[in-house]
């Protein structure tokens, strides 16, 4: 029988990842990573080990797109080799494997010089989460009513605001907030810093959001919060992505959703830092060194019954430092899971009842409904260069044939089939009940999202096929 045989988990992780080239981006150079020990296939809750990895390519448009792979491709697997060691130390060894292989295909061509990537992982272990980051890609938390973010920015205006000791939003207005001042690929591997932050203990019902800067730049955390608590995952996922390209989709989005369940019938009390304080290591050393060196004199000395009484305390020090919970062998969730690293969360929203963001997004819908004409008078004569019946739209739908009508610019919604839906939104939302008005408002954004013009005619790029479970 193994020493430390393997913990039963006691949570369960349900992870989606998408990815979108969003609405201004020829192509999609961000990538997603969700891998799991056990080999959960898609839409199967992950019990046990699973690493959630989201990946912002920079560079050339082919170069990005290369360097985020190659971190998603190469991290789970350089991760997942390494199950003998404590998982810090796997998870700094992958990342760090991964920026020596991206450097190195950087170098190979001028065409790839300078490809780089941000990386955000995070690990889920032995009832405990682990980030390793670098970048700018975030990690949250969303705790009942409380959003966090687990991860500091490896940005200019992140630099600035932790130098001036200011926060992040005080930075004057012209520090450009798109330079980040770490990444992997540009630089060698000894250059590179990597954060590791946790373990966080993992309570029922956490949820985690792991995404890239094409979704921080334009949603807030309050909105983002907000589809989170009122949303299981899949639908948390495409409705933050609809949010995204209905506010611009500057850039390209990434999003892995993640809520940790308590599997049923376990105790679900994480105990992932099993292991004594540095005062407390510290103490037992010097304990155990007094008791050699008492042992040594004692025994110099003649003093047979002192020497035993060293002897004792040596190895009762030893002992302790040996059991779990000590520094050396430990139970294996403490092994894996170690720490405590880094000093986050570095920034925490309030959310309350979230009433915020179900206003927020019931001002969106009602700017949507806005371009319904079947709610407007029709126009008395139609203008001379108005196109005619059938003809493309300014942005290439199809313009008004008498059964679908055409506004701003060629956006044409028939919102007949969502009035019952926004007027319960409504409701709720007045009633107070905003978990269920924010769930409602996201069914209709999606909805209008998924009917709109397809990508050939909204002059939309197709995106990478999205990363799911």
């Amino acid at each position: 029988m193994p020493e430390n045989p393997p913990e039963t988990p006691a949570f369960a992780v349900h992870a989606v990842g998408l990815s979108d080239v969003g609405m201004r981006r020829a192509a999609n150079q961000d990538a997603v990573a969700i891998w799991s020990r056990a080999g959960a296939g898609p839409g199967e809750p992950i019990a046990g080990d699973a690493l959630l990895l989201v990946a912002d390519g920079m560079g050339a448009h082919a170069a990005g797109e290369l360097a985020s792979q190659m971190a998603a491709e190469t991290i789970p697997h350089c991760y997942a080799k390494s199950a003998a060691e404590a998982a810090p130390a796997a998870l700094r060894q992958a990342i760090r494997e991964a920026n020596r292989r991206i450097h190195a295909k950087g170098q190979s061509s001028p065409d790839l010089v300078g490809m780089g990537t941000t990386c955000s992982c995070l690990v889920v272990t032995h009832g405990a989460a682990l980030l390793g980051h670098v970048g700018d890609s975030r990690v949250y938390r969303l705790r009942g009513p409380v959003l966090e973010q687990l991860t500091f920015d490896h940005s200019l205006v992140w630099e600035m605001a932790a130098t001036t000791n200011v926060s992040h939003d005080k930075v004057p207005s012209f520090i450009p907030k798109n330079v980040i001042t770490r990444s992997l690929g540009p630089h060698d591997t000894e250059s590179l810093i990597v954060d590791l932050e946790g373990p966080h203990p993992l309570e029922d019902g956490d949820t985690f959001l792991v995404c890239s800067d094409g979704l921080t730049g334009v949603v807030d955390d309050a909105l983002a919060a907000g589809v989170l608590a009122a949303l299981p995952p899949r639908e948390a996922a495409q409705t933050l992505i609809d949010l995204a390209n209905l506010r611009g989709g500057p850039d390209n989005i990434s999003v892995i959703v993640a809520r940790a369940e308590c599997l049923a019938g376990k105790q679900c009390v994480p105990q992932p830092c099993r292991r004594r304080s540095t005062e407390s290591t510290v103490l037992t050393g010097c304990v155990a060194a007094g008791c050699a060196v008492a042992g040594v004199l004692f025994w110099l000395w003649g003093n047979l019954t002192g020497m035993l009484l060293a002897a004792f305390g040596l190895g009762a020090a030893v002992a302790l430092y040996w059991l779990p919970g000590g520094k050396g062998k430990r139970s294996n969730g403490a092994r894996l899971v170690g720490g405590p690293y880094g000093n986050g969360p570095y920034r925490r929203t309030e959310c309350g009842d979230f009433s915020d963001a179900s206003a927020t997004m019931g001002k969106m819908v009602k700017e949507l409904a806005s371009l319904d004409a079947r709610a407007k008078d029709p126009p008395e004569a139609a203008p001379s260069d108005a196109p005619a019946a059938g003809a493309a739209g300014a942005n290439g739908c199809p313009a008004d044939d008498g059964a679908t009508p055409t506004f701003q610019g060629g956006l044409s919604i028939d919102w007949s089939p969502h009035r019952e839906t926004q007027a319960a939104a409504d409701a709720a939302h007045d009633a107070g009940d905003c978990r269920r008005s924010i769930a409602l408002y996201a069914e209709i954004i999606r909805s209008v999202i998924n009917s709109a013009c397809d990508d050939s005619t909204t002059h939309r790029y197709k995106a990478k096929a999205p990363t799911a479970r």
